[in-house]
C-alpha cells in the first residue's frame, strides 16, 4: 500500500502521525476560511503547510516530491493532488508560470492551467 502503516500508526496512538492528522485537519479549516476571505497568500502558504506535514509523516516517492520542490523553486506553491502523481498549487503571475512551464519540462512533467470562473 502506498500510504505505507499511517493508519494502523494512527491506530496506535502514533504522536508523530495523529498530530500530523489534526494539523492537517487544522489546515484544512483555515484553506476554506482563506477561500471565502479571498486570501490567496495565505491560501499558498497552507497549501505548503500541508504538503510539508505530509511529507513528515508518509514515505513518499521521490519522483513526487521533486514535482513539488520544483513548483516550489519557481515561488509557486504545491502539494500533492490525490495519490495518482499529480500536484496542485498556486501562483502569481505569468512570469511565475512560465518558470513553472520551463522547470516541469525538465522533469518531464507538464503543468496544466485550469479555467476558474
Amino acid at each position: 500500500m502506498f500510504h505505507n502503516d499511517v493508519r494502523d500508526r494512527y491506530l496506535r496512538g502514533d504522536e508523530q502521525v495523529v498530530a500530523g492528522m489534526r494539523r492537517v485537519a487544522g489546515l484544512a479549516a483555515s484553506a476554506r476560511d482563506a477561500l471565502l476571505g479571498r486570501d490567496a497568500r495565505r491560501l499558498s502558504s497552507l497549501v505548503d503547510e500541508n504538503f510539508d506535514v505530509r511529507r513528515r509523516i508518509f514515505n513518499l516517492p521521490p519522483w513526487q516530491v521533486q514535482m513539488v520542490d520544483a513548483a516550489r523553486a519557481c515561488g509557486a506553491s504545491a502539494n500533492f493532488a490525490g495519490s495518482g502523481g499529480a500536484i496542485v498549487g498556486t501562483y502569481e503571475g505569468d512570469e511565475t508560470l512560465s518558470a513553472l512551464h520551463t522547470a516541469f519540462s525538465r522533469i518531464s512533467c507538464r503543468v496544466v492551467t485550469p479555467d476558474v470562473a
